[in-house]
């Protein structure tokens, strides 16, 4: 998909400047449209060159690949699609249900590890015993039990081959799987560190919150004790100014009687 939308973006910037130099050069510099319509098509296809060569050197620091590197890993992705084509011819063949999918698990994570190296080169090399041995592997069982079971020969040992045959296939399908992690090893660590930091994190807050509703609880506890040692001194003091109005009044009295 990136390869795609990257030759689209190439295609759309080589047109453009095709269409802009045509004009330039037919109107503002007086040329024939014959001139101007090869002048104009160097143009792109010049642009369109340079924009490809900048994106394979972006490619190669992106990766730190070296030219040398990255041609040797193309080369191997040539072969390794033209493989998955014999692959996926020989999935049209089968006829036997355990067989069908068996071959299809193994078409799926061969297609996925493909893809995977082919958008990250630099992947390639956690994928060498894949590429090298298991895809081969996978390719040739696969083409010889398509032709046996396409034999309509009834004999007890070509039912057994088939049958040791599937069961290979299985074994090549744990391989597969196993280069599969191998590929994806260093994105499994990198989610497994982002993980435990965001779990430290989670843990920091939850610590955090934890403290401030203990003090919040705290500091309630202390004000409701402040009120419970404030109010019987103000009940006091109200009592004691009220029976001292009391006498001053009774002695008031008793001066005027």
């Amino acid at each position: 998909m990136k390869t795609i939308l990257s030759f689209i973006y190439r295609m759309m910037i080589s047109s453009i400047v095709f269409v802009v130099t045509l004009p330039i050069a037919h109107f503002g510099l007086s040329m024939s449209i014959g001139v101007s319509s090869l002048i104009a098509l160097i143009s792109g296809a010049t642009s369109y060159y340079f924009l490809k060569l900048r994106s394979k050197q972006k490619l190669l620091k992106d990766n730190h690949l070296t030219r040398k590197e990255y041609q040797s890993i193309e080369r191997n992705l040539k072969e390794a699609k033209e493989k998955i084509k014999r692959l996926n011819k020989a999935m049209l063949g089968i006829r036997s249900f355990r067989a069908a999918k068996l071959i299809g698990s193994l078409q799926r994570i061969v297609k996925q590890i493909y893809q995977i190296v082919k958008n990250e080169p630099k992947r390639f090399y956690q994928a060498e015993r894949f590429f090298f041995y298991h895809l081969d592997s996978v390719v040739e069982i696969s083409e010889r039990y398509v032709f046996l079971s396409r034999q309509n020969v009834k004999n007890v040992d070509v039912r057994l081959s088939l049958t040791e045959t599937e069961e290979t296939m299985e074994n090549l399908l744990n391989l597969l799987n196993d280069d599969l992690l191998r590929v994806l090893a260093n994105d499994i660590e990198t989610l497994q560190l982002e993980l435990d930091v965001a779990k430290q994190a989670h843990e920091r807050h939850q610590t955090f919150m934890d403290m401030g509703q203990q003090s919040f609880q705290f500091e309630k506890s202390e004000e409701q004790k402040l009120l419970t040692n404030e109010n019987p001194s103000i009940k006091i003091n109200f009592t004691t100014r009220t029976n001292r109005d009391e006498e001053l009044i009774r002695d008031e009295r008793s001066h005027k009687s």
